[in-house]
């Protein structure tokens, strides 16, 4: 059982509250035991003055196996930088360096306040990012990327579908619920195309049986979308919905480039949109039209994609950029902070079936906390702004000091308290030199 710990004389802020509340948060083992009101002791106290406490962020979209690849594969088109680049790397991966991939990943995100992730690996040594996470003690669903059929115009190379299946189950044989529960095996077929209507059946009618979630790459470019409608007969959102996929249990990551038959079996069976707009960006893929998709109804969660296309895996910044780029388009107020705050908290947890247990800080929900300092010259004055306004257009990633993750402590004072930030760094230079000179490229 964990200690209780008592957060005290903060500023509470939770997307289902209107306004900020001051006072306290009390976690009693895993659980939020009480906010507002609380004792005047615990077994740890932690002083949250002049701080925000938040609920975690929930990443809805990221590879743990690309953090590697950070800043070797900038200023291109998603389809060069997956063809030249990213594809090559990830069939360099051992073991070890998907490892080390992950566990870079992991602290990143931790001491930004990142406490849940829905991850998807590359093909092969999933395990590895599913060590890193138990160790490290982050809330992750990870699934491997199911790839049985090529993808036109990247030429990523397919797995037979039975050997692929295989390896599927005996992930959900060894993780799924492990670290008691804090870990989960998703579903990930790469992309609509990716995977042989087999596959995409499997996948479907495993998702129904066991309760996992769906996790796929949808309409991410527009020449691409245009190859696999073309390659298909069908677009990316009409192919899920044909084969069963598209229903409240998928998250479809991206979704720039929906046409209006697609906008409308979105909008009739509520999958969940991840918005990744710094990826979306620096790859020139657009603009995905999330103030549309919020107009009608459906769930939109956030996510940073892979560390080579963002640079980094930072909720700060998506938040902020999710906020502000559709406002030139859409008007002032087609993305709201709140909005964005939400859909850096609840939308991802709606995302991944946790919404009763994550996402928000309510008594009887686990305790994923984050506590922010307010005191940087980047924020004041404080006295009269708006904390969730700040929060979402000034605040960074360097402001996160404390971190929990089911009532445990895995950032304390902006150190991390379950790995070493130098080793982990220091391994991940190792592995990155190791993994060019299989891939042909070390000079």
């Amino acid at each position: 059982m964990n200690d209780t710990v008592l957060i005290q004389n903060a500023t509470i802020l939770s997307p289902e509250r209107d306004a900020p509340l001051e006072g306290s948060v009390l976690v009693e083992g895993t659980t939020i035991a009480a906010v507002g009101d609380g004792p005047a002791s615990a077994d740890v106290v932690i002083d949250g003055r002049g701080c925000l406490v938040v609920p975690g962020f929930v990443q809805a979209h990221v590879h743990f196996c690309q953090t590697l690849f950070r800043g070797v594969a900038d200023d291109l088109d998603v389809m060069d930088w997956l063809r030249e680049w990213i594809w090559p790397l990830e069939q360099a991966h051992d073991h070890a360096s998907v490892g080390a991939s992950a566990a870079l990943s992991i602290a990143e995100l931790l001491l930004g306040g990142t406490t849940t992730t829905l991850s998807m690996e590359t093909v092969h040594h999933t395990d590895a990012s599913f060590e890193a996470a138990e160790r490290l003690g982050i809330r992750a669903f990870i699934g491997k990327a199911i790839m049985d059929r090529n993808e036109p115009g990247i030429e990523m190379l397919g797995e037979d579908t039975d050997a692929a299946w295989a390896d599927v189950e005996a992930l959900l044989e060894r993780w799924h619920g492990a670290a008691d529960d804090r870990l989960r095996v998703a579903l990930s077929p790469r992309a609509p195309i990716g995977a042989t209507d087999e596959m995409w059946r499997r996948c479907v009618a495993a998702a129904q049986d066991r309760d996992l979630v769906l996790h796929t790459h949808v309409n991410e470019n527009r020449d691409q979308a245009r190859l696999v409608a073309a390659g298909r007969g069908t677009r990316d959102v009409e192919a899920l919905h044909e084969l069963g996929a598209l229903t409240p249990r998928l998250v479809m990551a991206h979704s720039v480039w929906l046409d209006p038959n697609e906008r409308d079996l979105v909008r009739r069976h509520r999958p969940t949109v991840c918005h990744c707009p710094s990826a979306n960006m620096k790859l020139a893929s657009g603009r995905a039209p999330v103030d549309e998709y919020l107009a009608d109804g459906v769930n939109v969660a956030l996510g940073a994609d892979g560390a080579p296309c963002n640079n980094r895996l930072d909720a700060f910044t998506e938040m902020r950029l999710a906020a502000i780029i559709h406002k030139p388009v859409a008007g002032p107020r087609a993305v709201p902070a709140r909005v964005a705050f939400d859909m850096a908290t609840m939308g991802g947890a709606r995302a991944v079936g946790l919404a009763d247990r994550i996402g928000s800080i309510e008594v009887g929900k686990r305790a994923d906390l984050v506590v922010i300092e307010r005191g940087g010259a980047h924020v004041a004055p404080i006295g009269r702004s708006d904390p969730f306004s700040q929060l979402v257009y000034a605040h960074t990633a360097a402001d996160v000091r404390d971190v929990l993750v089911e009532g445990r402590a895995v950032v304390r004072d902006r150190t991390l308290t379950t790995g070493s930030v130098p080793a982990i760094t220091a391994e991940a230079e190792r592995q990155i030199d190791r993994l060019f000179v299989r891939l042909g490229r070390a000079t």
